[in-house]
């Protein structure tokens, strides 16, 4: 719980802040895929067994049923091109070939592992790029002056730029003065007279039966808030953690509903501690819970020592967690984590947002027109990639230099072959002169630099390109 107390508020502040917010999200593109990366490379020598495994078994082999099966949970296009074997081309010798059902057994268990995690990388790849683009546009709009096309954009607008900042800011307040109430009473719950808890306090003061309700479920949300956050934000390398859009597996889902349930009592025996309302501060106090779990006055040890001066802790673990100890240990330990202070973590930002401008230009030339949030239609990009173009001069006819540069620039990533196409069908512009446009199409190879003419065809391009 002490990590959350310190980190639900810094989660919220955080979403507020859509600039330090895309930084984090460019790192999470970066380290997504990474992970993305090494998944399809396990997948693939899992495949690569499974295409071994179908050659040495034959039609006529025992185990052969068992190969079928792996087979089917196989990616669907390697699963028919295995199905497609020619086993008339193999000798029959292969049956001698030592392979038994427990080989079997692990290479469908390594088959269903790797393609399940292939699917959730792909899946939390999918969402963290369209988060990180979305939010780099609500960035670019925020630091331009927005135009709006209709009075429904402009509250959009308005909701997402101005007021949902102001509330989780508020929000994030809110949580921090809970946080240190509880932190506080935490440390004092112990002492008897007088009472320094001010979840104690707090009680005492509201007379009306409502109220005292309202406050302890606040207080006891809020606790379960800031505790299981911490246990779904838990990662043990890839055999446990709780991910996004429906990806967990079963055995972290075991594993989180166990510690959930398990945690419950200490939480409830924690929180009648905080309000005094526990039978080692007042014996004639008898709650539903100590009815029936009794108290920890029969053990000494940890009535008197252990549940006085464990909850301490709470407070060193969030100094701990401010100062972002165990970040900057995991980082120097080689773990990928962001630290907007490390050059590593800033490496993978910058390396995040080539990602994204790659997969925007992606989206863009699969037919996805580029617009901005507010329904304003970016008309700028075009331009901008006409004055990409080197112009033609007459040093470049007599070095050559200048087919050179036409090379590189088709061979670049930045380059839109849309930006070509002319608006005006009748003309095109070359220099300061109007020309009739060109009726040509042209084939351009980046391997070989030839260019290769095809047949008219009415598509308009500017002059000036050829």
């Amino acid at each position: 719980m002490g990590y959350g107390l310190v980190q639900v508020p810094r989660a919220f502040w955080e979403k507020s802040c859509y600039a330090s917010l895309l930084a984090v999200k460019r790192f999470d593109v970066s380290k997504m895929k990474i992970e993305l990366e090494e998944a399809q490379e396990k997948l693939d020598g899992v495949l690569e067994e499974v295409r071994h495994i179908n050659r040495l078994v034959s039609r006529n082999n025992e185990l052969r049923k068992f190969v079928n099966i792996i087979i089917e949970k196989c990616p669907k296009l390697l699963s028919e091109d295995l199905a497609n074997v020619n086993y008339d081309d193999y000798a029959q010798g292969r049956d001698d070939v030592t392979i038994s059902r427990s080989t079997l057994v692990s290479i469908h268990a390594k088959v269903i592992s790797s393609h399940n995690n292939m699917h959730r990388c792909q899946v939390i790849w999918d969402m963290t790029v369209s988060e990180a683009l979305d939010l780099e546009d609500w960035v670019q709009m925020k630091n331009k002056e927005y135009r709006a096309d209709s009075t429904a954009d402009y509250l959009r607008y308005y909701i997402r730029i101005f007021l949902i900042p102001i509330l989780l800011k508020t929000a994030a307040t809110i949580f921090a003065v809970i946080s240190i109430v509880l932190v506080w009473s935490e440390m004092l719950f112990s002492v008897k007279h007088p009472t320094l808890s001010i979840c104690a306090l707090l009680v005492d003061i509201v007379h009306s039966p409502v109220l005292v309700v309202v406050v302890c479920i606040g207080f006891i949300s809020y606790m379960c808030l800031c505790t299981y956050y911490t246990i779904f934000k838990l990662r043990l390398f890839n055999y446990y953690y709780m991910a996004p859009a429906q990806q967990t597996d079963d055995y972290s889902l075991l594993f989180s509903a166990t510690v959930l349930s398990r945690l419950t009592t200490p939480l409830s025996l924690n929180f009648l501690s905080l309000v005094h309302e526990d039978t080692r501060y007042n014996p004639d106090i008898q709650t539903a819970f100590t009815k029936i779990m009794g108290s920890f006055e029969v053990i000494p040890f940890i009535a008197q020592g252990f549940n006085v001066y464990y909850p301490i802790l709470i407070a060193l673990i969030g100094i701990a967690t401010i100062f972002k100890l165990g970040t900057r240990c995991l980082a120097f330990l080689g773990f990928e984590t962001f630290l907007s202070d490390d050059e590593i973590s800033m490496d993978y930002v910058e390396e995040g947002k080539q990602l994204l401008a790659r997969e925007r230009r992606a989206k863009d030339r699969g037919g996805v027109k580029p617009e901005s949030r507010g329904g304003a239609r970016s008309t700028t990009k075009r331009h901008e990639n006409n004055k990409l173009l080197p112009t033609k001069s007459s040093a470049d006819h007599s070095s050559g230099s200048f087919d050179n540069d036409r090379a590189r620039l088709l061979e670049s990533e930045d380059f839109d072959p849309t930006s070509l196409l002319d608006t005006n069908p009748s003309s095109s512009t070359f220099g300061n002169q109007k020309l009739p446009v060109c009726l040509m199409t042209y084939e351009y190879d980046v391997t070989t630099h030839q260019r290769t003419t095809a047949s008219p065809s009415p598509t308009h391009f500017n002059c000036e390109l050829f």
